[in-house]
């Protein structure tokens, strides 16, 4: 498999004021996208996530991909 060489991460803290606004706490959302809530901490707090990580929160917070995160070159 090749190396990526790309790395998915939120914009600032667009995904932890996505969630608050939607009225949602981080165990809630982390649920909802079936993914742990300290990992759902580490992406709020800038860790790299999969692609279909990262389209999981934003169809769950009714947001759009780019709206949340950002693609950055490695």
């Amino acid at each position: 498999m090749p190396k990526k060489n790309y790395r998915i991460v939120t914009k600032g803290d667009a995904v932890r004021r996505a969630r608050i606004v939607a009225g949602l706490t981080s165990a809630e959302l982390a649920r909802e996208v079936n993914i742990s809530r300290p990992m759902l901490s580490s992406i709020e707090n800038g860790a790299g996530t999969s692609v279909k990580t990262a389209h999981r929160i934003a169809d769950a917070l009714n947001c759009g991909f780019s709206d949340l995160f950002e693609i950055n070159s490695l």
